[in-house]
Order: C-alpha cells, then sequence, then structure tokens
C-alpha cells in the first residue's frame, strides 16, 4: 500500500480495514491509510526507502487510491473523473498533468521520508505498532495546522512546513509528557482521565489528553514552574510538631532521660547484665517507648494574579498560569492550602483550594478569567492581602504564610515596606517586564524576585 518505506521480515503491513478500524478506535476523523501504514512500518523497526527507489513510482502518476478503492484523474478539460481502472488513470495522467504538480508530489513525499526518519516512537503509547501509528498520527491532529490527512491529500506541514523539525517538535512534546510527574499529571489531566489507564488504550487516550492540554499552551505552565522547582526559597512543606500524650496513637523511640523512665524500656534493653543496662541509662544510649500526638499544619499560600488588560498579550497570561500551577502543586501533594485572588486596582472574589480536586478546578477557574481589568494598584491590593493573611493566620490552622504576586504592572510600590510583611515571606513575579522596586521587596523578606519572566 506504501512505496516510501519497507516493513521489517517480521511484520506484515496493516491493511486498509486494519488502519480504519484503529483510526475510528481513537476517533481519528481523517488519515491517510499511506501515511498510516508508513508509521506503522516504521515503528516496527521498518526502513524508509531512499528517493530514488519510489521516485519513478511519483512521477508518472502523483496520485494514489482513494479509501473507496477509485483512482482521480483530469481529463483534457481539466474536469476531475474517479475511476477504478489503474491503467486508464495512469495513461490520463501521464497525458495531460502538469510538470509543476509532479515536481510539488515529489517533494512532499520526500518531505514525509525526512519526517519518519526524525520520529521517535519511543514515548508514543499503543501496543502494537499500528496502534502507535494512529496514537502518534491522533496528537498530530491536535496541533493548529496539522490535522490527520485525508486520502490523497498531504498533511499540510509536509506540503508547506520543515517536516524534520516538525517532527523534533512532535518528539519534544512527547518527552514532556514522558516526564510528567504524578502531581503535573493530576493537574493537567481531565476529572475523568484514569478511567481505562490501565489498558494499553487507556495509556494512549491519556497520552493524546495530555497532548491536547500542552498543544494548548500548558507546556508553558510546564516550563515555568519545572524552573521554579529548582528555587529552594520556593520549596513549600507542612511542619509537623510531635509531642508526648498517652493517648497518642503514634509511639516513638527517644533517649532515656533519667532512672524514672526505667519502666519504658524495651525488652531487650531488660535483657542486658544490670552493670552494662546502667551504665546505658547514665550515659543516655538507652531508649524508651513514648506514646506520642502528631501535629501537622499546612503551609498558608495567597497569591495575587494581575488581570488587568495588558496581561492579555504575549505569553504573559501563561506565565503566570505556570507560576499558578507550580504552587498548587503543593496542595495536590497535601503540603498546602492556597487562596487565590485577581486584582488590578482592587481585589476581586477569593478562590479557596485545600484538596486536589479543589486546585484542579482553580486551574480551570483561571482559564476561565477575563483579563480585561484597568490599571494596577500592587501596593493597595497588597495591604488588604496581608490583612487577610493575618485573619487566616489567627485561625491557627495554617502556618509560615506565603504571599505570591504576579503582574505585570510597573507601578510604584514604595509606600510598602519590608516591615509590613512581618512573618510573610513574598515572591514576586513580573512578567515580560520590569518592576525592580518590587523585585527588592521580595528578596527583602526572603522570598523570589523575578522581572521579565
Amino acid at each position: 500500500m506504501t512505496f516510501r518505506t519497507k516493513p521489517p521480515i517480521h511484520y506484515i503491513s496493516p491493511t486498509p480495514t486494519e488502519i480504519r478500524g484503529a483510526a475510528e478506535a481513537v476517533k481519528l476523523k481523517k488519515w491517510s491509510p499511506d501515511f498510516v501504514a508508513d508509521l506503522a512500518n516504521v515503528a516496527a523497526g521498518g526502513e524508509v526507502l531512499p528517493s530514488h527507489q519510489w521516485r519513478h513510482l511519483v512521477e508518472p502518476t502523483a496520485g494514489k487510491r482513494d479509501r473507496d478503492g477509485d483512482y482521480f484523474y483530469r481529463d483534457e478539460t481539466r474536469d476531475g473523473h474517479y475511476t477504478r481502472d489503474a491503467e486508464k488513470a495512469l495513461a490520463m495522467r501521464q497525458k495531460y498533468s502538469n510538470p509543476k504538480i509532479l515536481n510539488m508530489a515529489v517533494q512532499t513525499h520526500e518531505n514525509v521520508c525526512r519526517f519518519l526518519r526524525t520520529v521517535d516512537f519511543t514515548g508514543v503509547p499503543g501496543d502494537s505498532p499500528l496502534q502507535k501509528a494512529v496514537s502518534l498520527l491522533k496528537i498530530m491532529s491536535e496541533r493548529d495546522g496539522w490535522r490527520g490527512g485525508a486520502e490523497g491529500d498531504p498533511l499540510p506541514i509536509f506540503a508547506e512546513g520543515d517536516a524534520q523539525d516538525e517532527a523534533e517538535t512532535l518528539n519534544d512534546l512527547l518527552d514532556d509528557i514522558e516526564s510528567l510527574d504524578d502531581l503535573e499529571t493530576q493537574l493537567l489531566e481531565e476529572d475523568d482521565a484514569e478511567k481505562g489507564a490501565g489498558s494499553g488504550h487507556g495509556r494512549m487516550q491519556k497520552t493524546v489528553r495530555l497532548a491536547q492540554e500542552m498543544l494548548s499552551g500548558k507546556e508553558i505552565w510546564l516550563q515555568v514552574s519545572r524552573h521554579l522547582d529548582k528555587l529552594a526559597r520556593m520549596r513549600t512543606a507542612k511542619r509537623v510538631k510531635v509531642f508526648p500524650d498517652i493517648e497518642g496513637e503514634d509511639v516513638r523511640h527517644r533517649p532515656i532521660e533519667s532512672f524514672s523512665e526505667m519502666h519504658r524500656l524495651p525488652q531487650t534493653e531488660w535483657a542486658l547484665p544490670r552493670s552494662l543496662r546502667n551504665y546505658r541509662i547514665a550515659t543516655r544510649a538507652a531508649h524508651v517507648r513514648e506514646r506520642v500526638k502528631r501535629e501537622e499544619k499546612q503551609q498558608l499560600l495567597y497569591m495575587m494574579i494581575d488581570c488587568s488588560g495588558s496581561m492579555d498579550s504575549g505569553q504573559r497570561i501563561y506565565k503566570a498560569g505556570g507560576v499558578l500551577f507550580n504552587r498548587l502543586k503543593a496542595v495536590v501533594a497535601g503540603d498546602a492550602q492556597i487562596f487565590v485572588r485577581f486584582f488590578d486596582s482592587r481585589l476581586f472574589e477569593e478562590h479557596h483550594a485545600d484538596t486536589p480536586a479543589a486546585a484542579k478546578g482553580l486551574m480551570q477557574r483561571f482559564q476561565k478569567q477575563n483579563f480585561s481589568g484597568g490599571g494596577t494598584n500592587i501596593a493597595k491590593c497588597a495591604r488588604e492581602t496581608l490583612a487577610r493573611i493575618d485573619e487566616i493566620q489567627k485561625e491557627g490552622s495554617l502556618t509560615r504564610p506565603e504571599l505570591v504576586i504576579v503582574t505585570d504592572g510597573e507601578d510604584n510600590v514604595s509606600s510598602l515596606k519590608q516591615e509590613d510583611f512581618g512573618q510573610t515571606r513574598m515572591h514576586a513575579f513580573v512578567v515580560e517586564r520590569s518592576n525592580a522596586e518590587l523585585v527588592q521587596l521580595a528578596r527583602s523578606t526572603g522570598g523570589v524576585g523575578i522581572e521579565k519572566l
């Protein structure tokens, strides 16, 4: 069915019926059987043939059988016709073919071959070469301008773009998906994404879904979030305190403090000679068992996100999303709770996330946010937020407050002083612009300050 690739001796290229079934299984609406067969052959370990082995097949025909088994040709009036007679179609094409079109066809096939030589199937899901082929084509179809390619029609990337670069872009996308950790995956996946994840088909659907998310601009979220992961001051953790409690459910071992605690010694200590046991007690080398109670407090994260109209330009919204994505991972991990408010010259409604489900909901809420507000007033909004943080702190359930400000605002914040923040650490991220004063203030509180994010 294809002349551009040769399958390995242990593999038989898929038939049109097999291709149709596999394509429909992943809900691929359009596909070129020849291209799917090429992908399957390469996924199976086959060979991409050099152009001199197939060029003579392309030049006299510049066409192929469609899904219904018909050949397309044009007559002397340039009207289009279909026939099942291959010899007739070939004769008409040779007689009325356009040399320019033939050259374009050869170039398109060469681009396909470049793509096939570059693409890496390592991270492509599927239990068979055919499944891998349709999975890859499904992922390609999700990107603007790629589409799936109908019968007889080349993919636009092969007719117009640099096929090798496109293959490398696809490889990078699959590498990003393969490298997602559990926290990142939970935030990116849809609510029903785990259904069927144990099967090969389920993994295929999961990878396609994640590719859809990444291609919608969320790869920038990932890039920003992973950059912040490298910064020690951005690390989050819940505080754990352990104290003695006779009704505690946990037991710990600690050095003995005095002979009065001998009744707590384990049996292994009592088995020792008295002199050695007494020596170990005197030197506090012996350990005793005691019941304890654990008290855990999650970290308090508060985030202000600029929603002024200027944020809706360039990649600013995506970069702001990357900072939010990074903080929400701490919520999914159970280490923190987060409160988020959008702002311009005033603060808007407060949103709270304390569970993985709420974190995902907040990420979805961010995507629906209208970034068309007025000018910013960072200092005023920050003061109101600090007052709100104090209120939450007084409730006593959260600890180590942290304020994150994401803005492209360049307004003056000189009225804000380090002492205004008390024990609250502030991080400032100025997206695609500069605000040295805000960045320096963040650093003075022990936080991270980044300009031109």
